[in-house]
């Protein structure tokens, strides 16, 4: 496990809960509603910090107990907006301070819609729901165009992409196969060896504009660790090649 040193440091600058990093959170929690695998707590350390403090948007696929929407609120501090989503009707009763719950299905693009009108855009969203390929591939697809630039999409416990009964996409694809499709076409402003001439010259001097994936011009990078995936948002301009 990472060192949480600088961590608390940032956590009592920014006015979150002091002294306190998400690990500390975790460990401190004796309700038994909430269910993490240790090692997840480096990726978050990673990526969320700089998070922390702010009035951010946050929505959480999968509520169960709810001990990990009280979680986030606790490390996000009061500033954050926290939104769950989760089939079971009886987690709207984790709703309040701060915190909103819908009931509904993470494979149904309508209702994710719903939810991205109602408390979109985000700035970080986490997949910890149901964990079949169609509902990872189905909330990936229908929710990172309502996270913002510069926000996150994480997905969690993706080793279900190596186990048979999860595979229920119709074209037979696992959530790794297209996180790894989508990695692959962060480079496609390359995929023409010509490009190179193009891209010595200023951009405002370039003619017309590079017909790329969305993937390409929307995601600034996408982090693979065992069991998760971080998908970090920003317009990416193209890029530009000199010799000094």
């Amino acid at each position: 496990m990472s060192d949480h040193g600088d961590d608390r440091t940032s956590a009592a600058d920014t006015g979150a809960t002091p002294d306190h990093s998400l690990y500390d959170l975790y460990l401190q929690n004796g309700r038994r509603d909430l269910d993490k695998w240790h090692h997840y707590f480096s990726v978050y350390d990673r990526h969320f910090p700089p998070f922390r403090g702010r009035p951010i948007s946050l929505l959480e696929i999968g509520v169960l107990g709810g001990g990990s929407l009280r979680l986030w609120r606790s490390y996000f501090g009061q500033d954050a907006a926290i939104t769950g989503i989760d089939l079971d009707p009886a987690c709207a009763r984790h709703a309040g301070d701060g915190v909103e719950v819908f009931i509904g299905d993470q494979s149904d693009p309508a209702f994710l819609e719903s939810v991205a009108a109602a408390r979109g855009p985000f700035d970080i969203v986490i997949d910890d729901g149901g964990h079949t390929s169609r509902q990872q591939i189905i909330s990936l697809e229908t929710l990172t165009p309502h996270v913002k630039d510069g926000g996150l999409y994480v997905v969690e416990d993706t080793h279900t992409s190596l186990w048979t009964e999860y595979l229920d996409h119709p074209l037979g694809l696992s959530f790794l196969d297209v996180a790894a499709r989508m990695a692959e076409r962060l480079t496609w402003w390359h995929a023409d060896r010509r490009s190179f001439d193009r891209y010595g010259v200023p951009p405002l001097r370039r003619p017309g504009r590079m017909n790329v994936p969305a993937v390409t011009r929307n995601f600034f990078s996408i982090a693979f660790y065992d069991s998760m995936v971080v998908f970090e948002k920003a317009v990416i301009d193209e890029p530009w090649r000199e010799v000094r």
